[in-house]
């Protein structure tokens, strides 16, 4: 209102003017009863509004104790709104408390404890104190604005100022004679919006100075989405840099009202660190924190701590626990977080233990996020130090609970402060804006050059009668309470109609008519104002809305940089498995470093899994030789030999750690145990095989595909007592059936594997090792080879061809295209059905979630 007011005293060639004072009613009330407390005049202490929730919420947590399933948060905040309505309208609560259920019962008994303890402390209300003073506000004119309808309470105020000679005039919305008000229907809801950005593209482009509003209620990420695409249909070719040339000199779109202050980033930080520092995080939580931007530790230094403890932390990490794995660390990362190990020690020393008042927590919580040089050593933003101040502030009014709240824990004084930023709203003041996107439907005061209303179908418009359910409903309508009838909503929207019409030239109203596969009614409010009858019928195919000039690209070919022929391809035969699932995933996992990054886990990692399933059967099988070790082992010695290569797998260092058997955890010993079961299991299904050598385990072997070097490991190699080579790749994972006669085989790995052997192989096979099954699963010239493998099919007409040899050399050329793609860059997104279930690239894929989905479907169907 201050900027409109100002816009329009520029308009009138004024240079200085006087600001206008413009404040909510609660807030000029707080204001005037202390300018005459501060005059002399003897009144009670005001209760600030951080101790008046305190006590709601501490009053509600006492009388719910015994309900483990309520949010005591939001219900105490739901008890004070009961209380200060049934105060605008002046309802007495032991009507409430004689309601039928408990609702009414609990208002009346909440209240009570709060009235008790404010009287207590000596304090009261602004909204209890203002009708018992004569005139409050004085002599100066009032216009009250805004009011769809007057409370008995507020009407009181204005008689006693009328009574006091005292002027208050109420705003009465004028008609506009020349407004223009018309009706417009959209396919959806996202429709709705195009229009919307449209139209503001329109009224800009005519007019570089005109003032619109925007009324969107429901989700803020309708409004979220509003914002960027004005942005991308006024100035499409800069939106996404930010750079609106055009509009350089005013800010272009804004969204009013709050969000919660904890949401804030840098908030969110500094009460993160806050929990953490007295009691620990999760340690999802604890790597947001540390890798923020408000910081000053270096990043580098904070993204290699993060990178290492994600192989090594628990679950939740605690600071000493995290203070002791710096001080054990090597060297490269020990020095690089010696800045934060300096900044975490030291305020643990300022934020200390025990318990204490509000007033001293807060002041150690500002000398704490000083220890650690919150919010960091980079210039903030305007948006960001407006943030930083008014969390400063929130900390302040947190001290001031002491006259409320007793000494209280470090857990409890955070939990306090965390509920106090949650319910505290706050978004960054901007300059004038050209348009103005608003969540509520309310009298907009100030006069703007167009506005549009959005969502008024038939369920939203007039809105739903809302009335309180604290409250007797009777009640509430004999005192008149708006919101609490359909005939008091009618009276609303006809009212809210009225001053929009007063407070611009052209007003628009839309409702969307579908909502996704349901048809749904405009509000009838607006069938007075359809000016155009083909607005009923809008088109809603899809080609039309989503393609707008200068913003839509298609998905092509992407051709990255080619691989260095004199560089060994990266990660062995896991080039060509992901080169088969998808093209631009291979690219994005190993040639770009957009990996999967490690995290803590409840019990053994898979990965840790994998290795000591392979290591133990590597041991074993140097041990027993073959199918005849095998079966010269008793089930009693077979088992021995089994735990005792499987301890000695663990004990390894890339395993579970050069750690004795009895000093490893209970999560650790148990794994121990299942994989000793699982390669028993294993066993039993080889001792059915025909005669058969263990050739090689864990064996490294070159391999040239379309001139690339790969290094390949295969985990083992037979020898058949029938002749040739078997090739067996362990999956301690989920198991997938083979397709081995497609373009796009599911085993690439295999195939890689069957290059470096050579022909003398006539059989390969995944060997699945889980709990759920032990199985063989591949592919072989004869079906006797292995256990339940079948025969490799025909592939060519001419009988003179075996299909074994056939199928060797096609599948040659088929990992030979897949490794000449790789090393070319050729990257397209083209991923197999599921493969992006999987996906750890889909944040640089140019396949949203939603589109993965379908190109998966389309595929398999």
């Amino acid at each position: 209102m201050r900027l409109a007011y100002a816009a329009g005293a520029l308009r009138g060639n004024r240079s200085v003017w006087p600001t206008p004072d413009v404040l909510p009613l609660e807030a000029w009330k707080a204001r005037e009863i202390e300018r005459r407390a501060a005059s002399g005049e003897t009144l009670p202490r005001l209760l600030t509004n951080a101790e008046e929730w305190f006590l709601w919420r501490q009053a509600a947590a006492e009388l719910t104790g015994e309900l483990e399933l309520v949010a005591r948060g939001p219900l105490a905040e739901s008890l004070r709104r009961a209380s200060h309505l049934a105060q605008e309208f002046g309802i007495p609560l032991a009507r409430a408390k004689g309601m039928t259920g408990s609702e009414g019962r609990l208002l009346f008994e909440v209240h009570q404890v709060v009235t008790q303890r404010v009287r207590a402390l000596g304090a009261i209300t602004a909204a209890e104190l203002g009708p018992q003073l004569d005139c409050l506000g004085g002599s100066t004119p009032i216009v009250a604005a805004g009011f769809t309808q007057q409370t008995p309470s507020f009407a009181a105020l204005v008689a006693s100022r009328s009574a006091g000679g005292c002027e208050t005039r109420m705003r009465v919305p004028q008609p506009d004679t020349t407004n223009q008000t018309r009706a417009v229907f959209a396919g959806d809801a996202a429709e709705e919006l195009e229009r919307i950005a449209a139209w503001c593209r329109s009224r800009v482009i005519a007019q570089p100075d005109a003032r619109l509003l925007v009324l969107v209620p429901g989700a803020p990420e309708a409004r979220e989405r509003l914002v960027t695409l004005i942005r991308q249909s006024i100035d499409p070719q800069n939106a996404a840099s930010g750079d609106l040339r055009r509009f350089s000199t005013n800010t272009l779109v804004a969204v009013e009202g709050g969000m919660p202050l904890s949401r804030a980033p840098l908030v969110s930080h500094a009460l993160r660190v806050l929990s953490w520092l007295s009691g620990g995080l999760e340690f999802s939580d604890f790597s947001a924190w540390l890798c923020g931007p408000f910081w000053a530790v270096p990043e580098t230094a904070r993204v290699r701590l993060d990178m290492w403890l994600r192989e090594r932390a628990p679950l939740e990490l605690l600071p000493r626990e995290l203070l002791s794995a710096i001080e054990s660390a090597h060297e490269a990362v020990r020095a690089a977080a010696e800045p934060l190990h300096v900044q975490v020690t030291q305020a643990l020393r300022e934020l200390g233990s025990g318990r204490a008042s509000p007033r001293q927590w807060s002041e150690r919580f500002e000398k704490t996020l000083q220890a650690l040089q919150w919010p960091g050593d980079r210039l903030l933003n305007s948006d960001e130090e407006q943030t930083r101040i008014r969390f400063k502030e929130l900390l302040d009014d947190f001290g001031q609970l002491a006259a409320v709240a007793g000494a209280m824990s470090r857990g409890e004084a955070v939990q306090w402060l965390t509920e106090l930023a949650a319910r505290t709203s706050f978004r960054p003041a901007s300059g004038d804006v050209l348009v103005t996107v608003a969540p509520q439907l309310v009298d907009p005061i100030v006069q703007y050059d167009g506005i549009w209303v959005a969502g008024l179908h038939a369920d939203t418009w007039p809105q739903p009668v809302q009335s309180d359910p604290f409250l007797p409903l009777d009640a509430q309508i004999d005192a008149g309470v708006q919101v609490a009838s359909a005939q008091g909503r009618a009276e609303e929207a006809q009212a809210l109609m009225a001053a929009w019409r007063a407070s611009a030239t052209e007003l628009v109203l839309s409702a969307p008519l579908r909502a996704e596969d349901v048809q749904i009614a405009p509000s009838p409010l607006l069938q007075s104002y359809i000016t155009d009858r083909k607005e009923e019928a809008p088109s809603i195919w899809l080609p039309l809305r989503v393609r707008r000039e200068g913003l839509t690209e298609g998905i092509e070919d992407i051709t990255g940089t080619p691989w260095d022929m004199s560089v060994r391809v990266p990660s062995g035969t896991r080039s060509i498995e992901l080169q088969n699932l998808c093209p631009f995933r291979a690219y994005g996992e190993l040639r770009l470093g957009s990996g999967e990054m490690d995290a803590p886990e409840p019990g053994v990692a898979a990965d840790v899994r994998g290795r000591l399933l392979h290591k133990a059967l590597e041991r074993l099988w140097r041990v027993l030789g073959g199918s005849a070790g095998l079966l010269a082992q008793s089930a009693e010695s077979l088992d021995e030999l089994i735990a005792r290569c499987v301890d000695e797998a663990a004990q390894t260092k890339e395993v579970m750690g050069l750690v004795p058997a009895d000093e490893r955890p209970a999560v650790q010993r148990r794994e121990c145990r299942r994989a000793a079961r699982l390669i028993r299991g294993l066993c039993d299904v080889e001792r059915r095989r025909l005669p058969f050598t263990v050739r090689d385990t864990e064996v490294d072997r070159d391999l040239e595909l379309a001139g690339a070097q790969l290094r390949v490991r295969i985990d083992r190699v037979d020898t058949l007592a029938t002749g040739g080579l078997a090739i067996l790749d362990y999956k301690s994972g989920r198991a997938t059936s083979g397709d081995w006669y497609s373009e796009r085989p599911s085993h690439p790995q295999l195939l890689a594997y069957l290059a470096a052997v050579g022909d003398e192989t006539q059989a390969m096979a995944t060997v699945s090792v889980t709990a759920r099954e032990i199985r063989f699963d591949g592919v072989a010239a004869d079906p006797s080879l292995l256990p339940k493998v079948r025969a490799v099919e025909a592939g060519s007409v001419d009988e003179a061809v075996e299909p074994w040899a056939y199928w060797q050399r096609e599948w040659r050329k088929r990992i030979e295209h897949l490794a000449a793609d790789f090393v070319a860059g050729r990257a397209p997104v083209d991923p197999r059905p599921k493969a992006c279930e999987w996906c750890q690239v889909v944040s640089i894929c140019r396949i949203s979630d939603a589109s993965a989905t379908a190109v998966e479907q389309n595929i398999d169907d």
